[in-house]
């Protein structure tokens, strides 16, 4: 008997006794355990599945009974009664999907087995909304916050997914996730409404939405009360002015959506969103400047939202409209972080932007669009002691229109992912891989370029960008992989690899090329491994 079956039916006998366990009309809890449902027979048996993703398509594996797990094609990816472990081309998965409407809460505790390996990316996804993801790269113990009271209808599906980082050998991990389940009543019981002692709100401090007044010494104070007392700091819906720079530190900033809660800054020198500390969150509002300058040095001051040395951060369901320099700018060494079902446009420099030893960076579900620079930026200088970026994940975002360069670039940096995104549109490449004398770059090492579709970019002439680009001016570029991607109608030409700085192995494997304009391919350095492509 599953343990979500002898909770339902322990229900049943307590209210058939005089109904003592529950009240009419109340709510009732079951619990889903991974491993104390697991099925060694049926696919979706106590609400659990085991399959696979592959570009972003969820198909169920085959038991094998021989080694007692769920297994794909030549026995990976799979996943077993209480660990998973990637394939090189499939995500593990678990997969949970709601009995009816109601509420969840998650315990999802995971860890790698060993320490060995490149580490491996874990996501747990409602439906196709990220909830939480990080890279793992030890075997230490990883506790998901921020997993409770989350609404579900009947067949929303929640997926705990491993997904390799380079290569897949020692990905195995531990993931035993359970799941609260608590069933909407039909018939609730009217109930005064609870007072919400978690949270506080900016319009306690003196904030006012919609009357024009500068609000940015009320946000200032109940920011500095939020961090004081450990709770969320809450701004409603309306429109709010800031005068300059707000700074958010070790808090959750939590708006009413980012059509509702819009905060708009005066200053155009001087009104960036600055995030720090540990565990500080950015969600569900709009910022915008009322007006911008030129980008000229281009000081963080302007961006709309700079992450300085922050750890374990989050940035989601933001709008960020208008910016003299950045949309969000990463930096001074951040890291895991996740930048999330963000729309990012109109931004004077790049829409989203990691320098300055960042690492462990999942950049998700975000739209870029009429931006300044790049969309998508990686950049390591060779300032000081400055370390890579490194441990990037760019997956599944939409870019481009009408940007004015780039649409993804890593211009230095290690062990970048990019993963199943939408180019078009870009003045400049669509993909571009470089190391550049003339921003005294660092080297490009271990970068994967997976299921993306570039599509007419490289419009601005006289540079003639091709779709993808390869560019080394100084320094090495080296381990690049193109797989898996369709690239389309570009401007004047469709891949390019070029430069007379070092560039060694670049690896074209299963891509589609349909080019109509120039040439198709450019190769005139490096080592180019062409395998089962189309179109070259």
């Amino acid at each position: 008997m599953g343990k979500h079956q002898a909770v339902k039916i322990a229900l049943a006998l307590s209210l058939a006794i005089g109904g003592s366990a529950l009240g009419i009309g109340q709510a009732h809890a079951e619990t889903y355990n991974a491993s104390s449902n697991y099925s060694t027979t049926t696919q979706g048996y106590g609400q659990w599945s085991y399959g696979q993703l592959i570009n972003g398509q969820y198909s169920n594996l085959k038991y094998n009974s021989t080694v007692k797990r769920w297994e794909g094609t030549n026995g990976y990816p799979w996943v077993n009664g209480s660990d998973m472990h990637p394939g090189d081309t499939a995500d593990a998965v678990r997969k949970w999907v709601a009995p009816g409407k109601g509420t969840v809460s998650l315990a999802a505790v995971v860890n790698k087995r060993t320490s060995e390996g490149d580490g491996v990316m874990v996501t747990i996804r409602k439906d196709n909304t990220v909830l939480w993801s990080k890279t793992l790269l030890n075997n230490a113990e990883t506790t998901p916050d921020n997993l409770n009271n989350i609404p579900v209808e009947q067949g929303t599906a929640l997926y705990f997914s491993v997904n390799k980082k380079d290569g897949k050998n020692f990905d195995q991990t531990l993931w035993n996730p359970t799941v609260n389940f608590t069933a909407a009543s039909a018939a609730p019981v009217p109930a005064p409404t609870p007072v919400d002692t978690s949270s506080l709100s900016v319009t306690s401090y003196g904030a006012a939405a919609n009357d024009g007044k500068d609000d940015l010494s009320a946000f200032n104070a109940a920011a500095s009360a939020a961090k004081a007392q450990g709770k969320t700091l809450s701004i409603p819906a309306g429109e709010f002015n800031l005068s300059g720079v707000f700074t958010i530190d070790g808090i959750k900033v939590v708006g009413a959506g980012k059509t509702s809660t819009i905060l708009v800054s005066t200053d155009p020198e001087n009104g960036s969103i600055d995030l720090k500390g540990n565990k500080v969150e950015l969600r569900n509002l709009k910022h915008e400047y009322k007006t911008t300058v030129a980008r000229g040095n281009g000081a963080h001051e302007k961006n709309s939202i700079t992450v300085r040395s922050a750890t374990n951060f989050v940035i989601d369901n933001v709008q960020v409209n208008k910016s003299s320099t950045a949309g969000i700018m990463i930096t001074y060494g951040a890291s895991n972080g996740t930048i999330s079902n963000n729309v990012v446009e109109n931004t004077g420099a790049d829409g989203i932007h990691m320098t300055n030893s960042v690492n462990a960076m999942t950049v998700e579900n975000n739209v870029v669009r009429g931006a300044g620079d790049d969309c998508i930026a990686v950049v390591s200088y060779k300032d000081g002691a400055d370390l890579p970026v490194r441990n990037i994940t760019i997956r599944g975002n939409d870019v481009g229109y009408n940007s004015q360069a780039r649409g993804i670039s890593v211009v230095g940096g290690t062990d970048v992912l990019i993963e199943n995104n939408k180019v078009q549109e870009t003045q400049m490449a669509g993909v571009y891989i470089s190391v550049e004398g003339s921003y005294n770059t660092q080297d490009v090492n271990r970068v994967k370029i997976n299921g993306n579709t570039i599509n007419h970019t490289g419009i601005q002439e006289p540079q003639n960008h091709p779709n993808v680009l390869v560019y080394a001016s100084q320094g090495v570029i080296d381990n690049v992989e193109f797989n898996n991607n369709m690239i389309t109608n570009g401007a004047h030409r469709g891949i390019g690899v070029w430069g007379d700085a070092t560039i060694k192995t670049i690896t074209f494997r299963q891509n589609t090329l349909v080019n109509t304009n120039g040439a198709a391919t450019t190769f005139s350095n490096g080592t180019i491994n062409l395998i089962d492509n189309i179109g070259f």
